[in-house]
């Protein structure tokens, strides 16, 4: 009797003790935070004292990472350039009799064609390249490298004592001629010495370079053979793993970014060709130096906004100047400007037709931005990137606008 009285005792009294502690767990919480809290700092202090073997463990991950991703990369965009052109043959393989008998797609064919067409071009182009700088070489009579500097040392000087003459003839001072010439000098010195790293880098990481463009090549191939199966693949992982209206947002983005990059990209690849084929023969034609280099320079610049124009005349002045050929200095840069003003207002807006328009300033800013996040290619990204954001934000601004006039709409009715 005495014990069953003890143990309802301890019952009530245990009983009594939960009815007092908070029903909300409120200091299961609160030790939970606290012990949260310690485990937190003690990981922080290991990582502080580890920092440098961390960084190091980091940074060798990062380059692999980068040694695995640069041909990836570089093989979706060949995939992805040359999609149109793909497709294209694609068709008309799928209309001859065979194909259509055993119900074939011809990507396959369609694929090698392209490649074979544009390892052809890539061939030609080269050895045209390289024929016509080795004939400007042998027309110029330079034996050698040291007298190639010594006769364009020698045009410089004619040309400075030219324009002390005139100076001299208009009473002005020549201290302002010194100045400005001194300064060239050096940043010609300077550019030589950049030019000189950067060719002995690329002569250095040549391997490296081949390497990446034959793999590039291959996940092209494997990108272009199998695009069908890997936008199936992705499209059901998204769904599987996000919500359907996210889903559906990341399904509209995407799309808004092929519109914008391949509206771009590849008008401006096919207006830079236009311009570096236009701009050599016309040189060519009124037999300026260097007319080939001068057109193909011209179209890369063109692949950039604003640049072409610059190179086109700055590059045909400076051979000018340095052939000190007056009249076809003067004649290059009229032909120079009716080409730019063709391109400018005709062959550039029709391949940009479909392209999303982006204000002057903005494409400026862009380029800025562009040039000191990813340098070159960064500035040749600029401007599709700066168009897609756009177009993020008119679609942000449309939903906005959308939501406020249903909200009107419930306050009113």
């Amino acid at each position: 009797m005495d014990m069953e009285e003890e143990k309802n005792k301890s019952q009530k009294a245990g009983k009594r003790l939960r009815d007092r502690l908070p029903s909300d767990h409120r200091y299961s919480v609160i030790s939970f935070y606290v012990v949260a809290t310690f485990v937190i700092i003690f990981i922080l202090t290991k990582i502080g004292n580890n920092l440098d073997r961390i960084a190091l463990a980091l940074g060798a991950g990062m380059h692999w990472l980068r040694v695995i991703l640069i041909p990836l990369g570089l093989g979706f965009a060949l995939a992805y350039l040359f999609a149109p052109v793909v497709h294209f043959f694609q068709r008309q393989i799928s209309r001859l009799p065979l194909y259509r008998k055993h119900n074939r797609s011809g990507l396959g064919t369609a694929t090698a064609i392209t490649a074979l067409n544009v390892a052809a071009a890539l061939v030609l182009g080269l050895t045209f390249l390289i024929s016509a700088f080795t004939h400007e070489l042998t027309v110029v009579n330079f034996d050698n490298f040291t007298s190639f500097i010594k006769g364009i040392s020698n045009s410089l000087s004619d040309v400075y004592d030219q324009f002390s003459k005139w100076f001299a003839q208009m009473n002005i001072s020549s201290d302002a001629l010194s100045s400005v010439a001194d300064s060239i000098t050096a940043w010609a010195g300077r550019l030589a010495e950049t030019a000189g790293k950067n060719v002995g880098n690329i002569v250095g990481n040549l391997t490296g370079y081949l390497t990446n463009g034959l793999f590039a090549i291959i996940f092209a191939v494997y990108f272009t053979l199998d695009a069908d199966g890997l936008k199936r693949y992705w499209r059901k992982f998204f769904k599987a793993i996000l919500p359907k209206k996210a889903s559906h947002m990341i399904g509209v983005a995407v799309r808004d970014a092929d519109r914008v990059f391949s509206g771009y990209i590849r008008g401006q690849l096919i207006d830079a060709l236009f311009m570096a084929v236009t701009v050599s023969i016309a040189l060519l034609l009124l037999d300026v130096k260097f007319a080939v280099i001068i057109g193909v320079l011209t179209g890369f610049g063109n692949l950039i906004p604003y640049v072409g124009p610059f190179v086109a005349y700055g590059s045909t002045a400076f051979v000018g100047i340095l052939s000190q050929d007056w009249k076809k200095l003067i004649i290059g840069i009229i032909v120079l400007f009716l080409i730019q003003t063709v391109d400018g207002n005709v062959v550039n807006p029709k391949l940009l037709s479909h392209a999303v328009k982006v204000h002057p300033m903005l494409v400026i800013i862009a380029l800025i931005i562009g040039s000191k996040v990813g340098g070159l290619l960064g500035m040749i990204l600029a401007v599709p990137v700066a168009a897609l954001l756009k177009v993020w934000m008119d679609r942000w601004i449309a939903l906005l606008e959308k939501r406020k006039k249903v909200s009107e709409g419930s306050i009113s009715g």
